[in-house]
């Protein structure tokens, strides 16, 4: 059988992360940004702390508002994933792409979790784990909760008919 692939060399079932993910990606970069926009603030104004010139303060406020940004939705173009017969491929990378298969016989459990912005935007993440000690769990975050569920369960089920 020969699966049909797109310019990425990717096969035509392999699926995106939801757009919320773009959203939940920005706000969770965006409180992080926050916190180091604070503490630079601290330490720039407040002399018995120390000291850090404003320029960068300022480089490091924009250095985060750049990747707030431009990050996200690159991170969202180039995740995918797919299950087949084998088992579930990731494929993530905005600079260094990795493609990783996590063989329907080597899934020991899976989880579904959910942090407050995934809940709020209905996002969950998938982790599997595996036999062996090398990725001995692999994580896919941003799916649609409900999808997530689906995957674990059919992960799961297809994994109890392989059993030795």
């Amino acid at each position: 059988m020969t699966d049909r692939t797109d310019a990425l060399g990717l096969p035509d079932a392999a699926l995106a992360l939801p757009d919320d993910f773009i959203k939940v990606t920005r706000l969770q970069i965006g409180l992080i940004a926050l916190t180091l926009l604070t503490a630079s603030v601290v330490f720039t104004f407040v002399p018995r702390i120390g000291f850090i010139p404003w320029p960068v303060a300022v480089a490091v406020a924009l250095t985060l508002l750049v990747w707030l940004w431009i990050w996200p939705p690159l991170e969202h173009k180039y995740t995918r994933y797919w299950l087949d017969d084998d088992g579930l491929y990731i494929q993530k990378g905005v600079l260094w792409r990795r493609r990783t298969l996590v063989p329907r016989n080597r899934v020991q459990h899976t989880d579904v979790g959910q942090g407050p912005l995934q809940r709020r935007y209905g996002l969950g993440k998938l982790v599997v784990h595996t036999a062996g000690t090398r990725d001995a769990s692999v994580t896919l975050s941003g799916l649609a909760h409900d999808h997530a569920v689906e995957l674990r369960n059919t992960l799961i089920d297809r994994a109890d008919d392989d059993a030795v």
